[in-house]
């Protein structure tokens, strides 16, 4: 699902941009327009954003106060955060900023500027010319069409400034206590949610709040930044079935106060996005993991890309689909002959991991093999989707699969040597740099 929430959408759906029509919608954010500015868009009162009330007229004037028991919200642990309204459909930038910069905050007690529009222009920038990556078709305007996490994960993961994603964690929504521990101990984490105008939402007590457990058209990022289990169900619009709400930050209203998501509403995918500082440069082949795209040659699947680059490795980079899966990762020389380092590792979660080296190498020509034991994620092909196409350029001597010895990922029999029906390019293994 790719998401854009651009100002006035409800009115000109005709005229918004989309991708494969059916998987991108625009939700209405009120005044998020070109000229709005960060500093513009802080703090202001919550009455200027347009929702219904909910309630009887006393009742809404009744101003909620949260208990201490069952409750937690990171704008507590961290005032640095000052939530801010989006510009154009950016509304998926400025939630994965909000989970980079809370997680980055909690890890290091810092906070860092991550500017979503920044983001913007580093994945869809490069023009029509770009080689791999994520292109915007001849037409299309980046600020409009929207995006999706997963572009966030694939294209930060390769390094951005003086940052690069650590992590991107993909979590269950009905998993609560899983939630609540990612809250208190990584940061904040993105959430998609149904945004079709005001049918579910409401004001109550001065809190915004929304409970739709029938849509599941999903056309909106916002970031869970805390939890009320208390939080009353006759608080929605809709009556809940049950009380308790997630506080989220969302870029369409331009309040200090948290969005309150009843825990019965609908949601679509559920990530959480962590940021280091620590590495000096990525080297990388593939432009991201297409998540549907895993080989396997057996009980386990061995995999291998080739760097040539002189410096001191610190860390390796890779996905998983799985829950839990054990790899074994393998320095070579660069004629993946010989072993000249080696260190297990488990990949507890289902997304983008970066493993640090028990000793960082000294490299200069050299092989990073790993060996999954459920499956392992590469590049895949060349995909349209309406105004974005996702692009890969792979190249001999770059990735290898060992079946009976090593097999470039390119030779032309690629395909029936792994019985798979798509073009796989590149491995998806990351050299990062200290």
């Amino acid at each position: 699902m790719l998401t854009s929430c651009s100002a006035d959408s409800a009115k000109n759906s005709e005229e918004t941009a989309v991708i494969d029509e059916a998987t991108v919608a625009d939700a209405d954010a009120a005044d998020t327009t070109e000229e709005t500015t960060d500093e513009d868009s802080a703090g202001i009162d919550e009455g200027t954003a347009t929702v219904a009330s909910a309630g009887s007229a006393d009742a809404a004037d009744e101003l909620y106060v949260h208990g201490d028991d069952g409750y937690y919200c990171i704008y507590d642990d961290m005032p640095e955060f000052v939530p801010t309204a989006q510009k154009w459909g950016t509304c998926w930038l400025y939630a994965a900023a909000a989970s980079m910069r809370t997680a980055y905050y909690k890890a290091n007690g810092k906070d860092i500027k991550i500017d979503p529009i920044d983001l913007l222009d580093i994945i869809y920038g490069g023009g029509n010319d770009k080689e791999d990556g994520f292109v915007i078709k001849s037409g299309g305007d980046g600020r409009d069409i929207g995006g999706d996490q997963d572009f966030v994960t694939a294209t930060l993961s390769r390094g951005f400034g003086d940052l690069t994603l650590d992590s991107t964690m993909n979590l269950d929504i009905n998993d609560r206590e899983t939630i609540k521990n990612v809250l208190h101990n990584r940061g904040g984490i993105v959430v998609e949610i149904p945004d079709n105008g005001d049918g579910k939402k409401g004001v109550y007590g001065g809190c915004f709040t929304m409970n739709d457990t029938e849509n599941d058209e999903y056309d909106h990022d916002v970031t869970i930044v805390g939890y009320d289990d208390h939080f009353p169900k006759e608080y929605f619009k809709e009556e809940a079935a049950e009380d308790g709400a997630w506080l989220c930050y969302n870029s369409n209203y331009r309040s200090d106060k948290p969005f309150y998501i009843s825990y019965c509403s609908n949601f679509g995918y559920v990530m959480s996005h962590n940021v280091t500082d620590k590495y000096t440069e990525v080297l990388s082949y593939d432009a991201g993991s297409n998540i549907e795209r895993q080989i396997s040659t057996g009980e386990s699947t061995k995999v291998a890309n080739v760097f040539h680059k002189e410096g001191k490795l610190a860390a390796v980079g890779t996905y998983s689909i799985y829950d839990k899966q054990d790899i074994k990762i393998e320095i070579y020389d660069a004629s993946l002959e010989n072993v000249i380092y080696s260190q297990d590792a488990v990949l507890d979660y289902n997304g983008y991991h970066t493993i640090g080296l028990d000793e960082p190498l000294d490299v200069k020509d050299y092989a990073i093999a790993i060996t999954y034991s459920e499956g392992a994620p590469v590049e895949g092909e060349v995909t349209d989707g309406g105004w974005i196409e996702f692009r890969t350029i792979s190249e001999s001597g770059q990735s290898y699969v060992y079946i009976d010895g090593w097999k470039d990922m390119t030779d032309s029999d690629i395909k029936d040597v792994l019985k798979i029906d798509y073009e796989p390019n590149n491995c998806c293994i990351k050299a990062l740099y200290k």
